[in-house]
């Protein structure tokens, strides 16, 4: 089992993800804005923001030192964020990878309020993020053909729900991360009968229960 470390603050995560000063502080005012916007929109669930370097930065950030150890996924390309909420994983990806990698991250989000949040940190960050605010049925509707190098997706539904969210997307190339918990073995036996993949799970860091599902060569099963 990986050894859990709780991260209790900024210096802490940098310890743990080696980040440079200036993506830190680029950081800590992403979790000041939105301990700011907390205030009067439910970014997160209220339980969770004494806690947001642990259970919203930190679980996000391992999503970053997947890809930089990987050497079969696109470092270019557009990498599409479904259901972003407060912006976890696709905006701290965006603040960690902007500069070694070339990603033109694409933020979907269908709650109007979320969306000006996330449009604030991308102002003040001067990030190279579009914020689309819409459901993710309707962007991927609209979008299909487009080629997407990153797929990700946090707390947003199901695993067969959240292949049919994306299959439009999927290219020979595409990779998927879906953050997932304990249920993720059912998951994966529920969506296989609707669909066949290439499947990885990398042990979370922040969550005994959790894992980082990777996602590779999506394709409908014949009905």
């Amino acid at each position: 089992m990986k050894q859990i470390t709780v991260i209790t603050g900024p210096q802490q995560f940098a310890s743990l993800f080696n980040v440079s000063r200036e993506t830190l502080e680029r950081l800590d005012l992403y979790v000041e804005l939105l301990r700011k916007w907390q205030k009067a929109v439910n970014l997160v669930a209220p339980s969770t923001i004494d806690e947001v370097w642990h259970r919203h930065v930190g679980d996000s950030a391992q999503i970053v030192d997947i890809l930089r150890e990987s050497d079969s996924v696109k470092k270019s390309g557009i990498w599409l964020d479904m259901g972003s909420g407060a912006g976890f994983p696709g905006l701290v990806a965006a603040i960690m990878l902007s500069p070694d990698f070339d990603y033109q991250f694409h933020l979907v989000e269908s709650n109007g309020r979320k969306c000006a949040f996330l449009s604030d940190v991308v102002r003040h960050l001067h990030l190279p993020v579009e914020i689309c605010n819409e459901r993710v049925e309707d962007y991927a509707c609209a979008l299909q053909g487009k080629q997407f190098s990153i797929i990700s997706a946090r707390a947003l539904a199901s695993l067969d729900g959240l292949l049919t969210l994306s299959e439009p997307l999927f290219s020979d190339e595409t990779v998927a991360y879906f953050f997932k918990g304990r249920e993720v073995a059912s998951e994966i036996e529920l969506a296989e009968q609707n669909w066949t993949f290439v499947q990885r799970q990398l042990a979370s860091c922040t969550s005994t229960d959790g894992c980082i599902l990777e996602v590779k060569n999506l394709v409908r099963r014949d009905v």
